[in-house]
């Protein structure tokens, strides 16, 4: 294997390894190397090319939680796992090379990011969908996912400060604002918050619409930053995306927010703090994309694509004050409640 895989490569892995012959399409990827591969017979799979970097626990991670899904809630619409010819859902073709390969069903869908609008039956079919996702991985136990050590994970939060200079003067002084503001509102809270295994990238890419049924979920992809957090990450990752429409923000977000309390209870605390974790989120992909950004320019693009969308919502959250939220919050819940 070379530095980075090409088609041709990808497509010769995919035949000899999972049996499976077909175009390759490569399609962007963070840290993994990802290729659309389409069969004659009109099926489609990915397949995904561990960085070198990332040590195999995670990959390993990624797939036990999708095997589970598929257990414990199989309507649930994730990639699936495609064992190889030999069996194993890992294949490491070169010893020699620290990455390796996995094939996964390719889920179908338009991203929520290239959505034209968000109806309130859309929201609240988010919210029962991220809800009954965090509800089957309730019981997920994996050592690493309570081990890892990701830049990404909100738990990990202090260690962006470093990486605050990178980012242009002129908007520097609202992340920190909004930093300090998660850690002085939220930080105390983590100890007493709900907590287990979650995606934790729910991102305009990652949540898919049918694109026939613009108010149906169509799915969730990519759980490479899988890790166990507050169970309120996933609610507000998703619940964030909804200030990217016009409308009342917090009426959007609370309607999101009330569908996942109607399928999983969330406490009080949850319930408070979901605008915090909503800017935590923001606060967390403006600095983290500068700092990677920094050490792969090749590949800014990509890394900096959610950069613009998570200045404005963070923008538009400091603006909002905490009350309206929770006043929409209490509104909907009460809708929601029997």
């Amino acid at each position: 294997m070379t530095d980075r895989l090409h088609c041709a490569e990808a497509e010769s892995l995919a035949a000899l390894h999972f049996g499976i012959s077909g175009k390759a399409t490569e399609l962007g990827g963070e840290r993994t190397q990802n290729f659309r591969i389409r069969t004659g017979d009109g099926r489609t799979f990915t397949l995904k090319v561990s960085d070198p970097q990332e040590g195999v626990d995670s990959v390993l991670l990624e797939n036990a939680a999708l095997l589970h899904v598929e257990r414990r809630s199989p309507g649930i619409i994730v990639p699936r796992v495609v064992p190889a010819l030999d069996g194993s859902d890992l294949i490491s073709p070169d010893p020699q090379d620290r990455r390796c390969l996995r094939l996964l069903t390719y889920v179908p869908g338009t991203p929520l990011a290239a959505a034209c609008n968000s109806s309130a039956e859309l929201r609240r079919n988010i919210g029962q969908g991220v809800a009954a996702l965090d509800a089957a991985l309730r019981d997920f136990v994996h050592p690493h996912a309570t081990g890892r050590d990701l830049i990404w994970d909100v738990k990990n939060i202090g260690q962006i400060k470093p990486f605050l200079p990178l980012i242009a003067v002129d908007h520097r002084p609202l992340a920190e604002a909004m930093l300090e503001r998660f850690e002085r509102i939220a930080g105390p809270h983590f100890p007493h918050l709900p907590a287990q295994v979650v995606h934790s990238d729910m991102n305009g890419q990652n949540i898919l619409v049918d694109p026939d049924n613009a108010a149906r979920l169509a799915g969730f992809l990519d759980f490479g930053d899988i890790v166990h957090a507050p169970r309120i990450v996933d609610l507000a990752g998703a619940a964030l995306l909804q200030l990217d429409f016009p409308g009342d923000a917090p009426q959007m977000v609370a309607e999101v927010a009330a569908a996942y309390h109607g399928f999983v209870p969330l406490d009080e605390r949850e319930i408070d703090l979901l605008p915090e974790f909503m800017i935590a989120r923001c606060v967390i992909n403006v600095a983290v994309t500068e700092w990677l950004a920094t050490h792969d320019p090749e590949n800014r693009a990509y890394i900096m694509k959610n950069n613009p969308a998570s200045w404005a919502r963070l923008e538009k959250l400091s603006a909002l004050p905490r009350e309206a939220f929770r006043q929409a919050f209490a509104t909907q819940y009460e809708s929601c409640l029997p």
